[in-house]
C-alpha cells in the first residue's frame, strides 16, 4: 500500500510539473497572426471599389513584430492622386513603425474621422505627413486585427 501511494503521489506531482510547463509554454510567449481591415465608400464614384486597406498583424508576448499589408478589391492610392510618391516612397518605414510597439498602445492611438474619411493621426509614428488618409486607414486596419487581443 505504501508503494502505491508513493506511486500515485509522485504520479501527481509529475502531471503538475507538466502543466507547470505547459503552461509557462503557452502564456504570452507565443506568436500569433490576425487579419483585419479598414475601408469606405468612395463618395466621388458610387461605381468604383471602396477606399481601404487589408492588413497581416504578427503579435509576439503581446508587441506587434510585423504589419504588413495583404491583397485586396480596396484603393490604396489612386493613379489621379498628386501625393501618391508621399505614400510610396514612405509605407515601409510606415509598417516598420508599428514594431515594438504593443497592443494596448495601438488600440488606444486616434484617428480622427469625417464621414468615414480619416483626418488625423494622434500618433505622430503611425503618420505620413500629406499622407493622413492612408495612414489613418491603415490604422484603423491594425486596429481591427488587434480587437479580439
Amino acid at each position: 500500500m505504501n508503494k502505491m501511494k508513493k506511486a500515485i503521489i509522485g504520479l501527481a506531482v509529475g502531471a503538475v510539473a507538466a502543466l507547470g510547463v505547459v503552461g509557462f509554454v503557452a502564456c504570452g510567449s507565443s506568436e500569433q497572426t490576425v487579419e483585419g481591415e479598414y475601408h469606405y465608400a468612395n463618395s466621388w464614384d458610387e461605381t468604383a471599389p471602396d477606399y481601404g486597406i487589408k492588413v497581416k498583424v504578427t503579435v509576439k508576448d503581446n508587441k506587434i513584430t510585423k504589419v504588413e499589408i495583404v491583397e485586396s478589391d480596396y484603393v490604396e492610392v489612386t493613379d489621379s492622386w498628386k501625393d501618391k510618391a508621399i505614400w510610396n516612397d514612405n509605407i515601409d518605414d510606415l509598417l516598420a513603425a508599428y514594431k515594438g510597439k504593443t497592443v494596448d498602445e495601438v488600440k488606444k492611438a486616434s484617428v480622427t474621422l469625417e464621414d468615414s474619411v480619416p483626418t488625423a493621426v494622434g500618433d505622430e509614428d503611425l503618420l505620413i505627413t500629406g499622407a493622413t488618409q492612408g495612414s489613418g486607414r491603415l490604422l484603423k486596419a491594425v486596429q481591427d486585427a488587434l480587437a479580439d487581443l
